[in-house]
């Protein structure tokens, strides 16, 4: 697959370039969206990863020139960008961007993030195959209609033509363009008849009416003076609430071979037969098409997830390193200086035992005036404060490497990469680390109250129970209009952990309440929801053979009940 890579930067298009490469991709490269833009045109690609801030053309002016260019493909876009505030992502995606990474990027990240893109295009091109196939089928139906020796014309409720085929076009001396639309009673110029008589149109109504096909024998003399016999059947397409949406007029001259009827009923049978399999098949291309979505949809949010939760171990792993030395080296200088305070403290009881005047007089002279210039630069520097400064100070380091240390083990608990098998878990513990985890979102919307109670160790998918968490209580931080309160209650009955998270938000309208679980649902602003958090959490719990519920009333809050077997087993 070939990848287009447009950077200004030389090396980081360089590293970008060796790690696509590495991946065994095809590369494509420029140093501005401008030149990007016009290779783009010249050859589409399936795959674009651009930078944002560039000479000539920024990377979100080429993904709106992208997505405003109606190409055969989809081309996955993603985004490297230094900036990371809330306001710029939300840019970045309103640019028809698909993903971003933030610089500086992991070469991990990025590969997964490649990979999630070829796995959308897998997606669309299947999509495309199975559109193609349908097409195929309608139009193989289309050129069966065609060659059957039958006039066949369908007709809606308002008696309008909505389709015919090629024997009823030549038997009624019409073009295709000219019949289609046109209503079942309209005269023709050349005969002064209607297009379909009188005994047809009320079989018809009548289909439309009860919802029953209707047969009858129509016999005629034509012009010669000639009996003809023609078998008419009206049969109604039904839609999938059973109502009759058109109506199809199937018409045989039987006058030649009256021996054909049976033949002529097979054929019906097998025309009704083949438009119910092709509602079938449009049925089941819609579920499969809305299943496709919500898959699709719920891939890239994993795979969001997994990146995130690769990045927080990542970050954990790189600052336990240099505070792990740093707490022992303050160790280290805390014993240090307690040795320096003693000896300083003999120093000090030498330089006073010199200071009596007899002692004084038998000291020689430079050894004296080195005496005075030690205890001028102790009063100058004020040594003593300068003591107990340095033991507070080294106190106040030994503290923050403490919190460090804290905020380093929560983010591990918070991620667990990796980490796909079931263990057993303390869910008071990770509903701590993840409150930990998002601290920063809530603090300044909510205060958080927690009643954790003697609950047992529960077999999950721990991290998967912490996304679920992290949702709950942005969702909780991000309806408080001004400020509230969110709390975090447990309980063991009977087997199962009650978990209770109650906010004091702006609460759910009663209608949207039992759709709150419905993928792609959401009542924020377009642009600051995908409707997929409390969707995904659904099933997560789901999955853990649990249950979750949640009551609200308006102006009051929202509370979430969530329930766990201990064991799934």
């Amino acid at each position: 697959m070939e990848i287009m890579i447009v950077e200004d930067d030389r090396i980081s298009r360089r590293l970008v370039e060796k790690i696509v490469a590495d991946m065994g991709h095809s590369v494509i490269l420029a140093d501005n969206g401008r030149t990007a833009w016009e290779m783009y045109q010249q050859q589409p690609v399936r795959v674009v990863i651009t930078d944002w801030m560039m000479p000539e053309m920024d990377g979100l002016e080429l993904c709106r020139r992208i997505r405003s260019k109606d190409h055969a493909h989809y081309a996955y876009i993603i985004t490297l960008t230094a900036r990371s505030q809330k306001a710029d992502l939300l840019q970045v995606f309103a640019a028809g961007a698909d993903d971003y990474i933030a610089k500086p990027f992991d070469a991990q990240e990025l590969r997964a993030r490649i990979q999630t893109g070829e796995r959308i295009v897998e997606l669309e091109d299947g999509h495309r195959r199975l559109q193609a196939t349908l097409i195929e089928s309608r139009n193989k139906v289309r050129v069966v209609f065609d060659s059957l020796r039958e006039e066949i014309v369908s007709i809606d409720e308002d008696l309008t033509l909505i389709s015919a085929n090629r024997r009823f076009l030549r038997i009624h001396r019409g073009k295709y363009g000219d019949m289609i639309g046109a209503k079942a009673t309209q005269t023709l110029h050349d005969t002064g008849r209607p297009i379909l008589k009188r005994a047809v149109i009320q079989r018809v109504e009548s289909v439309f009416g009860d919802g029953r096909a209707q047969q009858y024998l129509d016999t005629f003399t034509n012009g010669h003076g000639d009996t003809c016999y023609h078998h008419v059947s009206c049969l109604p397409i039904k839609g999938r609430n059973g109502h009759v949406e058109q109506v199809v007029v199937v018409t045989k001259d039987i006058t030649e071979d009256r021996r054909k009827t049976e033949e002529i009923r097979s054929l019906n049978a097998q025309l009704l037969k083949s438009g119910a399999q092709l509602e079938t098949k449009n049925a089941n291309l819609e579920e499969a098409l809305s299943r496709l979505e919500a898959t699709q949809a719920q891939i890239v949010q994993q795979e969001k997830m997994a990146s995130i939760g690769q990045l927080a171990a990542g970050v954990a792993h790189e600052i336990n390193n240099p505070t792990g030395f740093v707490s022992s080296n303050l160790k280290t200088l805390q014993d240090y200086v307690a040795d320096i305070n003693h000896l300083i403290a003999h120093y000090q009881q030498l330089t006073k035992q010199l200071q009596p005047e007899r002692i004084r007089a038998t000291l020689p002279k430079e050894l004296s005036a080195h005496l005075d210039a030690i205890q001028a630069e102790e009063q100058r520097i004020d040594i003593g404060y300068i003591q107990e400064d340095v033991t507070d100070l080294i106190k106040d380091c030994r503290d923050g490497t403490g919190r460090i240390k804290k905020i380093v083990i929560d983010l591990k608990d918070f991620a667990h990469p990796g980490e796909d098998k079931l263990q057993h878990t303390d869910l008071n513990k990770g509903l701590q680390s993840t409150l930990n985890v998002v601290k920063n979102e809530i603090k300044y919307k909510a205060t958080v109250k927690t009643d954790f109670g003697e609950i047992p160790l529960v077999e999950c998918f721990a991290q998967e129970l912490n996304q679920v968490f992290m949702n709950i209580f942005v969702n909780a931080a991000q309806a408080m209009e001004e400020s509230g309160e969110i709390a975090v209650k447990t309980r063991h009955n009977d087997g199962r952990v009650q978990i209770e998270i109650r906010d004091t938000g702006v609460g759910i309208p009663p209608e949207h309440l039992n759709r709150i679980f419905e993928p792609f649902f959401t009542t924020k602003e377009v642009g600051k929801g995908t409707g997929l958090g409390m969707h995904i959490a659904y099933k997560i719990v789901q999955k853990h053979s649990g249950s979750m519920r949640v009551e609200s009333q308006p102006g009051e809050g929202s509370t979430f009940f969530i329930e766990l077997p201990v064991s799934v087993s």
